[in-house]
């Protein structure tokens, strides 16, 4: 698959209710410019982050094949050009994961439940700094 004229906004999230629910709150507010993937598991982030080089990846914790923590360690070991925003969402808000992930290159973190408003101006946040 070639290359996007727009920046890539890739969302990694296994439930497909969150993905949905996710998919349509951040086409609603990013797309454009951002071009929205999708992936629903760890390999398919991977298979999707080396195609496209997004901008911005909103990612799981919690993944089937590869988790969200072990992607981080993925991409800081073997960078691929400029590397991504980050923004982590996870039911699991323990102080290690949070700091686990932040260690490995996450730029925010969110913990489930939250609000698409709270997310919204997170990643804002995120992607002005």
């Amino acid at each position: 698959m070639e290359k996007s004229l727009n920046p890539v906004l890739l969302i990694v999230e296994d439930d497909p209710v969150m993905r949905d629910l996710l998919e349509l709150a951040l086409r609603q507010q990013f797309s454009p410019p951002f071009e929205i993937r999708l992936a629903n598991d760890g390999a398919k982030a991977l298979e999707i982050i080396e195609e496209t080089s997004p901008a911005l990846i909103v990612m799981d914790i919690l993944l089937p094949y590869m988790n969200g923590l072990q992607i981080l360690q993925h991409l800081r070991d073997h960078p691929n050009g400029k590397r991504p925003r980050i923004v982590m969402i996870s039911a699991l808000g323990v102080r290690e994961v949070v700091q686990q992930a932040v260690d490995r290159g996450a730029d925010d973190f969110i913990v489930k439940p939250f609000d698409t408003e709270t997310l919204i101006a997170r990643i804002k946040t995120v992607l002005v700094h």
